[in-house]
């Protein structure tokens, strides 16, 4: 009886979640791993399931798995092979767990479908194959830390599991299956899978648990799988349901792929839009928990061991735009996890920089960081500046005054006496211009680049405001307060554009994928329509001056020029953006390609669309609509429809 009243619970449920698009689905398994198959999550465990009838596949992560160290070399080098890039390590690949069905020999299933509901975080599909008709259910459960996999069937069944280390083991078919190592910088991991059975052998409930050394295995509790979903769905929603955003309902009788299919063939879905943003919160929630560490390039979805840019914090926009809709879609404590990384890692990024910068105070990261702060490729000046003006802004939302002193202040401090000790020049006019700067990833080294006078602009006038809180006032503040009307302004250049560098050499049609100037406009503050509308007039002909063509078409291109044009006060041109996303840069189970796959698209989508309803300049196209739960930077929480 229970297993027939999962049954039917399961139904209902999936229909609900198709009713009101807060599901993808398809009408068949998945056929790749980056494109087609639904990834699961509780932040610091992950996986990814393919939805195989006969064969479940599930691949699966934990977040502190790295390879890689500390790195404290002092090669100063830009060379994207050199020894700090190369020894800087990766996220790794955990492992993969099959699950198949016994006696089906050559069964072809029928009346297939599988869907992931975004509003409880459970994958579920139903077929019916050899005669019996199976429904399965999956989780990744945060209060009992397990991968979670439920079949029933109205007949008895058997299984077989097979569980398969990535590091070299071989696989693993007894029950129950375990497997454990370690990695080359001495890391030990482990996982277990263990099976369980109803008397009528009708339910089978399959548990998978894995750990690194950071993180003791959590101990096997014999349980109800309806109590443990419950326990999932109460603690998952608690995220959730304080936000949501509707444009409407597509088709549900439509698979997602085909919608977006139609999507890519020039056509139009405003609730595909709805369905991307959710499912970015939905991948917030699931990769970035209180307690984890923070969404790497691929949130905590990695099925490789050489995954391309070694799956790292990338300092000069990705980690930073993983984030930007986390406080105003109302995650605020999915925002900690990128803090208390960089409280983590301040020291080390300290000692690295002194013995690259010898004399210097203060940290700073490289383009490419790994878990515990070490990194490769070029130094990043102006990226501890971004992400700690970062931090700042998390405080505008949450007003916790304990966070900004605690957390912020120290953060930030660090982030300035780097730039005071070193990266400061002033001019015999008494203009002070960031020295050696780089606007990622286009053009050379040069003193007054845009992109870095606008963060370290930004990072002060943070820093001065944030004093004002804290009732600071020592020799570090007024030092701010000293240089921080001097630092070399915005210039409008010959076409009227907002100039990327001191010289005034921007090509009309360019296709460079980055808008590194723009930042004063988003995501900093300093360039608005009210406060310095010229710069705001030069910052919109910069942005139409970029190609939408070529290199420009880019997963995280798209959501954060979205968001630019959005406090531009173009909205029509800012769901533009994001039709390009869907159109060029995103795959059947919704994710993102830079290619290869960065969430950033996918969560830098909760930021732009935030920034879009915030502005409240609302494309046409998408007609009607609500939010509820958006929220300010001044505390407070908009409830609204158009």
């Amino acid at each position: 009886m229970r297993s027939i009243v999962g049954l039917l619970a399961c139904i209902v449920t999936v229909s609900a979640a198709l009713a009101a698009e807060e599901c993808i689905w398809d009408d068949r398994p998945g056929q790749k791993w980056e494109s087609s198959w639904y990834p699961l999550g509780n932040g610091r465990l992950g996986c990814m399931v393919d939805g195989g009838a006969a064969s479940l596949r599930l691949q699966f992560n934990v977040d502190s798995l790295w390879t890689g160290d500390q790195n404290l070399t002092k090669d100063v080098g830009d060379d994207r092979a050199n020894a700090n890039y190369a020894t800087m390590g990766a996220y790794q690949n955990f492992g993969e767990l099959t699950v198949r069905l016994s006696g089906m020999g050559g069964a072809v299933p029928s009346s297939y479908r599988r869907a992931l509901t975004l509003n409880d975080a459970i994958y579920r599909d139903s077929f019916t194959l050899g005669g019996i008709d199976f429904r399965r259910r999956l989780f990744v459960s945060r209060p009992d830390e397990r991968i979670v996999l439920v079949i029933d069937a109205n007949r008895p069944f058997q299984i077989a599991l097979s569980l398969r280390d990535a590091h070299g083991s071989q696989s693993v078919e007894v029950e129950p299956c375990a497997f454990s190592g370690k990695l080359s910088n001495g890391l030990a991991y482990c996982a277990v899978a263990d099976l369980d059975w109803n008397e009528a052998h009708t339910q089978c409930l399959v548990t998978l648990r894995a750990a690194t050394g950071v993180s003791q295995l959590p101990a096997l509790q014999r349980e109800a799988p309806d109590a443990l979903g419950a326990r999932h769905v109460a603690e998952y929603r608690g995220y959730y349901d304080r936000m949501s955003f509707d444009l409407g309902t597509g088709d549900p009788s439509v698979p997602t792929r085909v919608r977006l299919q139609r999507v890519k063939e020039g056509g139009k879905d405003p609730s595909l839009i709805s369905l991307l943003f959710n499912f970015g919160r939905y991948l917030l929630i699931s990769s970035s928990r209180p307690g984890t560490l923070p969404a790497n390039l691929q949130g905590i979805w990695n099925n490789s061991n050489k995954p391309a840019w070694h799956c790292d914090y990338h300092t000069n926009i990705n980690i930073q735009m993983n984030y930007w809709g986390a406080d105003s879609a109302n995650l605020c404590e999915c925002f900690t996890p990128f803090s208390d990384w960089m409280l983590r890692t301040m020291d080390v990024a300290a000692a690295g920089t002194r013995a690259a910068f010898p004399g210097s105070k203060g940290y700073a990261y490289r383009t490419s960081a790994n878990a515990v702060g070490g990194g490769g490729w070029r130094w990043n000046f102006a990226g501890a500046p971004w992400m700690a003006v970062q931090c700042y802004d998390h405080w505008l939302f949450t007003r916790d005054d304990r966070y900004l002193r605690d957390v912020c202040w120290p953060l930030m401090k660090g982030a300035a006496e780097f730039i005071l000790s070193t990266q400061l020049k002033e001019r015999e006019d008494g203009t002070v211009v960031v020295k050696n700067g780089w606007s990622p990833e286009h053009g050379p080294r040069e003193d007054g680049v845009a992109h870095d006078q606008q963060i370290v602009r930004e990072l002060f006038r943070s820093i001065l405001a944030s004093a004002k809180t804290l009732k600071i006032d020592d020799d570090f503040t007024r030092e701010v307060a000293r240089i921080e009307p001097k630092l070399l302004g915005d210039k409008i250049g010959k076409w009227g554009q907002l100039q990327e560098w001191e010289t005034d050499r921007d090509k009309q049609g360019d296709p460079h994928r980055h808008t590194s100037h723009l930042y004063a406009v988003y995501p900093g503050s300093t360039i608005s329509r009210r406060a310095t509308p010229e710069l705001a007039k030069a910052a919109a002909v910069a942005l139409a001056g970029r190609t939408t063509t070529g290199d420009s078409r880019r997963s995280w291109t798209w959501p954060w020029r979205a968001a630019l044009w959005a406090r531009l006060g173009d909205g029509e041109k800012a769901g533009e953006m994001l039709d390009s996303l869907l159109r060029y840069n995103t795959h059947d189970n919704l994710f993102t390609t830079h290619p290869p796959f960065q969430i950033d698209g996918n969560l830098g989508t909760v930021g732009a669309v935030c920034e879009i309803l915030l502005e409240r300049t609302i494309p046409a196209s998408w007609g009607k609509g609500r939010v509820r739960g958006l929220r300010t930077r001044e505390g407070k929480t908009v409830d609204w429809e158009w």
